[in-house]
């Protein structure tokens, strides 16, 4: 039988041999944090002082470009400060880039809501680039979600933001600023006038099935390549992940479909509307070896005909 005044004792005694452990749990903790941040905010000073501008330039240009998918129709771009000429042939540049300089783009709008897409282009074929997108409008964000975004391109490759149009507006003028992330004077800039469309729509797609009519044409020549109709995703296809890949389309025909708009009423969709966008290689065919139009720039006309089931 144990007496009671020593079980009075062996509790606050273990108690405090408990306290004292988790003392020096808390305080070798402590250290151990302080010196991973500090190897970490270290690393990140070494990565921000490494940058060397010559690295992410090519014949003066820094190593990535900046332009909105629309063209073809009412929307286009062309150059940003009249320093150089749209290529009367964009296949046959002998140019890692798909413009000879920086644009400035229009946006017809439908309502707020609506789309636009941003297409980044990074021409380096050896290094992923890292990006800060500036918006310097609060009436746009970066497919709704702020004005600003950190992003990664793969070396070589090219990527779609939406810019969403967040309130009604008659007009605005705005530029979207694409910087290297950890050298931001590194900058790429493209200028947009936003305009209103003399019809507005309650619904613009994004996410969603939708069937469209399409007609693509090789912006080079004119020639008309196919038409037809198709059920495609309105941005990303979740098909592509799937174990039948044959159902993804290019990259650049999904992308396109974001913004399409249509009535809330109206089960003919006969208010369904049109995108003239223009699509480089990298967009379309030319991650494809040996297909045809793997230098080919593609117009594509895109209707939407109905919201489709998925």
């Amino acid at each position: 039988m144990i007496p009671l005044g020593l079980n009075e004792m062996t509790v606050p005694r273990l108690s405090i041999i408990a306290s004292f452990a988790t003392m020096l749990m808390l305080l070798f903790a402590g250290i151990w944090i302080a010196l991973a941040a500090n190897t970490f905010l270290s690393q990140f000073e070494d990565a921000f002082a490494a940058i060397d501008e010559k690295e992410i330039q090519v014949d003066g240009r820094w190593t990535w470009e900046a332009t909105l998918l629309f063209g073809g129709g009412e929307d286009s771009c062309d150059s940003r400060n009249g320093d150089w000429n749209w290529p009367s042939n964009l296949a046959s540049q002998d140019d890692l880039f798909w413009f000879p300089g920086e644009l400035q783009c229009s946006w017809l709008h439908q309502g707020a809501g609506d789309y636009a897409h941003l297409a980044i282009h990074n021409v380096d074929e050896e290094n992923p680039l890292p990006l800060s997108i500036e918006i310097d409008s609060d009436y746009i964000s970066i497919d709704g979600d702020g004005q600003s975004q950190l992003i990664e391109i793969e070396a070589g490759d090219a990527i779609v933001i939406p810019l969403r149009l967040e309130s009604e507006i008659d007009a605005l003028s705005f530029t979207v600023e694409v910087s290297h992330a950890a050298l931001p004077t590194a900058s790429v800039g493209l200028d947009v006038e936003l305009e209103q469309h003399t019809i507005e729509r309650d619904r613009h797609a994004r996410s969603e099935h939708l069937e469209v009519h399409y007609v693509v044409w090789d912006v080079d020549t004119g020639e008309q390549l196919d038409e037809g109709d198709l059920g495609a995703y309105a941005g990303e296809d979740p098909r592509c992940d799937s174990p039948i890949p044959w159902v993804c389309y290019i990259e650049g025909f999904g992308w396109g479909l974001v913004g399409l708009d249509v009535d809330d009423f109206d089960p003919q969709f006969e208010s369904g509307t049109t995108h003239n966008i223009i699509l480089p290689p990298d967009l379309a065919y030319g991650g494809q070896d040996g297909h045809e139009l793997e230098h080919s720039w593609l117009h594509f006309e895109l209707t939407l005909t109905r919201l489709a089931p998925v």
